[in-house]
């Protein structure tokens, strides 16, 4: 197989990646649609993929590195700039990301429900409190990904915090008050993991989420 076909295929993997997860998450995806499908502003410019829900709308391009490549992003930003509600996303499939370089495989579950048992109970106001929740946090965030993967969503795929727990809620993996608590303790974490480690780490919001990870990891495999 050439080079060129394997990009090929990247592109097209990345498509299907990207509209799977804009349906899960309650968005009308268009993949590669026709000009009757499109806007007059985009129909000389074959958009990808369109998603679209509530009024937002998203074009998303996957691209290579390359100079036509380059201008073809420009065109589209060109034509959805001042357009309310439109937004454009570019993929680049043939880059890796610098920031996004995970192992292969997520810890097992046994693992998982090991650290989770062996997390301590100690001042909400402390160093060793905040370093707790974020390892709980993290706990969180593997459980999540192994429910997911029956759904074929690959393990080492980048969803961000947020995105991940409202996928839980679509998905009938939690409830609604399981992503209360989640979305609490997402506002901590995220304090903390970004500098602000004044922040203090209440008890009883700690003890829900470590109630809401043991839950998460599959069942059959809790310690």
């Amino acid at each position: 197989m050439s080079a060129d076909t394997d990009l090929v295929t990247s592109e097209r993997e990345a498509i299907r990646q990207y509209a799977d997860w804009y349906s899960r998450q309650g968005y009308q995806v268009a993949v590669e649609p026709s000009p009757r499908e499109l806007p007059e502003f985009l129909r000389t410019l074959a958009p990808d993929l369109i998603a679209h829900r509530n009024g937002e709308k998203i074009v998303v391009e996957i691209k290579t590195s390359s100079p036509a490549s380059f201008q073809q992003v420009q065109r589209l930003a060109r034509a959805l700039e001042h357009r309310a509600g439109w937004k454009l996303q570019v993929v680049y499939a043939d880059l890796a990301d610098p920031e996004w370089a995970p192992p292969s495989e997520l810890p097992d579950v046994p693992e998982l429900s090991a650290r989770l048992a062996n997390l301590n109970s100690v001042d909400e106001d402390s160093d060793a409190r905040r370093l707790e929740f974020l390892l709980l946090w993290s706990i969180i965030e593997a459980a999540g990904r192994h429910r997911l993967l029956p759904l074929k969503i690959p393990p080492t795929c980048r969803i961000s915090s947020s995105a991940l727990i409202k996928m839980l809620l679509t998905e009938g993996i939690i409830e609604d008050d399981d992503y209360s608590v989640l979305r609490r303790g997402l506002a901590v974490r995220n304090a903390v993991a970004h500098g602000f480690l004044n922040q203090p780490v209440d008890t009883a919001l700690f003890e829900e989420l470590r109630k809401r990870a043991s839950v998460l990891l599959p069942s059959g495999s809790r310690s």
